[in-house]
């Protein structure tokens, strides 16, 4: 089968899901609930994974995937406007809370018989909301005072919203200064880049347009259950509570995180940066 009869089949196998993630996902989840019922096991569903909190250090992350990709976008000038709803739940989770609650589970599962697999939704939209408004204020504002050592513009994002005047902001605020770039590093005789980098940006984040113009509301019982069944010792060993994440202070520890672990700036130039 060539790749354009795949494409023209592929509509029909999503049923409606944003893409093949997604689709592969729903697939493994009904596998164990069709074939695991005797054995020892749960369904975790952790929102957007994000960077450490505090474990293994602050700010730990090793991979542009997912929200740091856009982040770093953000710090370093590339990307100055989304397709978000303003008011809309942003669900980000800290990497080191998905392990902790990953351990507790395994734990509970082990020690609790159940029919059938349990799911455990894990995501702050119902117990610690962030909205899209506050998240790039906080993203802006700290790469504002922790900036990278090299940028291409002062962070700043336009959120737009009707979805329709998406393709003009982006041509104006994204498109026309690459195209430019692009036209100064021509005459400098070097390699152009910004506009196959907006080609890529463009693309990610299309294809983000289905999450971010959207919150979902999911229950989290089976989380409030675990979490009520752990000690306080346990709690503060494994500590996965969501409502505890300061947003402000978290989105601070990322965005430093993204310079540090992903960018690898050198920490002693932040006053030169500034």
């Amino acid at each position: 089968m060539t790749d354009e009869q795949l494409d023209l089949l592929l509509p029909s196998f999503l049923q409606g899901r944003p893409n093949t993630y997604t689709f592969t996902k729903a697939l493994g989840e009904n596998l164990l609930l069709n074939e695991a019922k005797d054995l020892p096991v749960a369904i975790f569903r952790p929102s957007i994974v994000g960077a450490a909190y505090k474990e293994p250090l602050p700010g730990w992350i090793d991979c542009f995937h997912g929200s740091a990709g856009i982040f770093v976008a953000t710090g370093k000038g590339l990307i100055r406007t989304m397709c978000c709803a303003r008011h809309g739940v942003f669900d980000l989770v800290p990497v080191d809370y998905v392990n902790n609650m990953l351990i507790a589970i395994g734990w509970i599962t082990a020690l609790n018989k159940t029919s059938q697999p349990l799911v455990y939704n894990y995501n702050t939209g119902t117990i610690n909301p962030i909205t899209y408004y506050k998240l790039y204020y906080c993203v802006t504002t700290s790469y504002l005072v922790n900036p990278f050592d090299e940028i291409f513009r002062r962070p700043y994002i336009m959120q737009c919203r009707p979805a329709f005047l998406w393709p003009y902001l982006h041509f104006i605020m994204h498109r026309i200064p690459g195209y430019l770039m692009d036209l100064i590093l021509r005459v400098q005789g070097k390699k152009p880049m910004f506009t196959k980098i907006y080609g890529k940006l463009n693309k990610a984040l299309n294809q983000l347009h289905f999450f971010t113009m959207r919150t979902w509301n999911l229950s989290h019982g089976n989380y409030d259950k675990l979490l009520s069944i752990l000690s306080e010792e346990d709690r503060r060993t494994f500590p996965f509570d969501l409502a505890s994440i300061d947003w402000k202070r978290y989105i601070e520890i990322f965005c430093m995180g993204t310079k540090k672990y992903l960018l690898k700036d050198n920490m002693s130039n932040l006053d030169r940066a500034r």
